[in-house]
């Protein structure tokens, strides 16, 4: 019971704390910062459809450890931990004299085969061109059937021969293309353009096939991945599966200060046998490339059921280190509330705050360099101007406060 008490006794203090800073700010000393002039809103209960916080984090769509296909000493390791490469970049070299070696032996033995078929060639041309001649002697019968067989069986080794050739110069072929391969994977490149988060070779070390270089993230790929309990699946799959096909959601992440919008790409159909979650993969528009892999984030799960929740205009909403607060009017002066931001709905935030209740009047304007205890002069009211006070009664008022 004691730890439910917890966040509220933490938003007062935090209350507490900026109440005095502002109490003890220079110009409150010497009489007070001169009236604000604010126009404020007033905070609604409205029945919305409710959302329920689930975690997740961001993650890369494109993450290889790049690992050498061939063994040999590293020569060279050209990246280090947060380096950026790019598609096609040289990230090691292993010592390739050997290499090198064997394909110079593999375009010699191509460079044979390909003699060695022209030798063939050329005599399988003169054992026909023997049987040519035979066979017209053969025909005038001045040919016996002995050399005319002979002949014929030459023709027909020749041949063999030749057919032997080529598919010798086949195998040097591949044995050639294996040895250029075998070369050009000692030259380890980046398959994609991304960041460098772990290193795993350094110069001198023998590299095994198989082993790993560094691990490489796409930067350009990014997308959330929250885990939604199997009580909230139906709603979001009625979502998905609407007349939205592709449902947007709040996320928050703890280091960006407003909110951001995520499209519900695919739900896996599998949950996972210990937590019975199933995972969301989300896709986030970052346009200035702020979001990194493993940045942690809550997102609002909608829940397919309508609540009554208290909700604010965005404008009102400031942040400091501690977190998110407004400004609301007590009896005409600045007082501060903390607040817990749930969701966005349109211009307006869903909130919890232990200050802020229905019907009060939160500041959306002129909040910018407000005091705590700050006087205000009210210019409008949910758009509209505010209601004319009778001068008697402000005197009454003036009179009982003296």
């Amino acid at each position: 019971m004691k730890n439910m008490h917890k966040p509220f006794i933490t938003q007062l203090v935090f209350a507490a704390l900026l109440i005095a800073l502002g109490a003890n700010n220079p110009a409150l000393a010497q009489g007070g910062p001169p009236p604000a002039q604010v126009f404020l809103e007033t905070a609604k209960l409205e029945t919305l459809s409710d959302a329920r916080p689930v975690t997740g984090e961001i993650r890369s769509r494109r993450t290889a450890e790049l690992a050498s296909q061939v063994e040999g000493l590293a020569l060279q390791v050209l990246i280090e931990d947060g380096d950026q490469v790019q598609e096609g970049q040289v990230i090691a070299k292993l010592d390739d004299q050997r290499a090198k070696l064997e394909y110079e032996r593999a375009q010699a033995q191509l460079l044979s085969d390909q003699s060695l078929i022209d030798q063939r060639l050329a005599d399988l041309q003169q054992a026909k061109r023997d049987l040519a001649r035979l066979e017209e002697l053969d025909a005038r019968a001045s040919a016996g059937a002995a050399q005319l067989d002979a002949a014929r069986t030459l023709v027909a080794s020749r041949a063999a021969e030749l057919a032997q050739a080529r598919a010798d110069l086949a195998v040097s072929q591949s044995d050639l293309a294996l040895a250029e391969k075998e070369l050009n994977d000692m030259t380890i490149e980046a398959p994609f353009a991304g960041t460098v988060i772990a290193k795993h070779a350094e110069i001198g070390q023998w590299i095994s096939t198989g082993d790993s270089i560094c691990t490489i993230v796409s930067m350009s790929e990014l997308e959330a991945r929250i885990d939604v309990p199997q009580t909230l699946l139906p709603a979001l799959e009625r979502a998905k599966n609407g007349s939205e096909s592709q449902p947007t959601i709040e996320i928050n992440l703890p280091s960006f200060p407003s909110p951001m919008r995520a499209t519900v790409h695919a739900i896996v159909p599998q949950a996972d046998s210990l937590s019975r979650l199933f995972p969301v993969r989300l896709f986030v528009e970052d346009p200035e490339q702020q979001l990194r892999p493993g940045m942690s984030l809550t997102a609002m799960v909608p829940t397919g059921t309508q609540a009554d929740l208290l909700t604010i205009s965005k404008d009102a909403v400031l942040r400091n280190d501690a977190g998110e607060y407004v400004y609301y009017n007590n009896n005409g002066v600045a007082a501060l509330a903390p607040i817990t931001r749930l969701f966005s709905v349109g211009n307006r935030v869903v909130i919890r705050s232990p200050m802020i209740r229905p019907g009060v009047q939160v500041v959306i304007e002129g909040n910018e360099r407000m005091f705590p205890t700050q006087p205000m002069i009210v210019l409008g009211i949910d758009g509209n101007p505010p209601p004319a006070q009778d001068p008697a009664a402000s005197q009454s008022q003036n009179g009982s406060e003296g």
